[in-house]
């Protein structure tokens, strides 16, 4: 009655996703008269375990880090820019024109590009930091006395870019031990309401127990579809990759 669910093909937010719409229509469904009360109530206990594991995960402790990595390259950024910017108002002319030339580099990469999200910030960093990294600029930076000023700038931004990477790492880490850990007791739960409602159908049959069946292999059909059209796509992509 109840299609078999091949959940090793799914990932973590598709699992969740498929965990999540079961035990909500159950928990909306009526169920009076049914014996599936315990393993229902189990599977929702499981599930909240499985989304608040994920959550966790996701709002990881690298967070309030990042923010104040965040905070300090934006402060050794407005640091230097606003050095340049004073030196262009210096008396000696050498100076002032060497003081402008970085300003105008500064302005083509966004004068206040500290002000924006963390990816746009990163790229614009990576970007204004490739063009004052050439030799000519440098020569630029020295002549203004600038290169402390500059060599924070790179170092903050490197942090920041450090201390997100780390994060990536640690969140797909997190995720694998998860999916195999955590979340296994979830599957079971699933896996042992199935076989509650297969069960006492046979021995009590009940539309009650059809509809249920219905709506999980629609469920199931929908997500072994997602998973297999990856896996379709996946195998395309390698016979191009090798042809």
């Amino acid at each position: 009655m109840i299609k078999k669910m091949y959940f090793s093909l799914l990932r973590l937010n598709e699992l969740l996703g498929y965990f999540n719409e079961i035990i909500t229509y159950l928990i909306g469904a009526d169920l009076e008269g049914l014996q599936i009360t315990s393993p229902v109530e189990k599977l929702n206990n499981k599930v909240g375990e499985a989304l608040a594991a994920a959550n966790r995960t996701t709002a990881s402790g690298f967070t309030e880090r990042i923010r104040q990595l965040d905070n300090r390259r934006d402060e050794s950024f407005v640091a230097f820019r606003n050095f340049m910017e004073a030196s262009t108002h210096r008396r000696d002319e050498a100076i002032a024109n060497a003081a402008e030339q970085i300003c105008r580099i500064i302005r083509t990469h966004n004068w206040s590009l500290y002000s924006r999200g963390y990816k746009i910030q990163s790229a614009k960093m990576a970007s204004l930091l490739k063009e004052l990294n050439q030799s000519e600029n440098q020569a630029l930076i020295l002549q203004l006395e600038a290169a402390s000023w500059y060599s924070e700038m790179l170092e903050d931004n490197n942090a920041f870019n450090q201390q997100s990477e780390e994060k990536s790492i640690a969140k797909n880490e997190e995720i694998d031990y998860d999916t195999q850990e955590i979340y296994k007791s979830a599957r079971l739960a699933c896996e042992e309401l199935f076989e509650a409602i297969e069960v006492l159908n046979r021995i009590a049959p009940n539309e009650k127990y059809n509809a249920i069946a219905k709506f999980i292999n629609e469920c199931n059909q929908k997500y072994l579809t997602v998973a297999r059209s990856r896996k379709t796509k996946n195998a395309n992509a390698a016979e191009v990759t090798e042809a």
